[in-house]
């Protein structure tokens, strides 16, 4: 495998990693993680994102 692909391979991992405990974070506080906390977050940020297209 070529040296750059694998370097790129890596930033695209840690941008993931960088993202999840962004969205694991709630005002830098850790959110617990069960489904239902998780299933309301996911309805919020999507009535947000709404409420931004609109």
């Amino acid at each position: 495998m070529n040296n750059l692909l694998q370097i790129r391979d890596k930033i695209n991992k840690a941008n993931r990693l960088n993202q999840a405990q962004l969205l694991a974070t709630k005002n830098g506080e850790v959110t617990p993680y069960r489904r239902s906390v998780f299933e309301e977050r996911i309805r919020q940020a999507q009535k947000e994102m709404e409420l931004l297209d609109s």
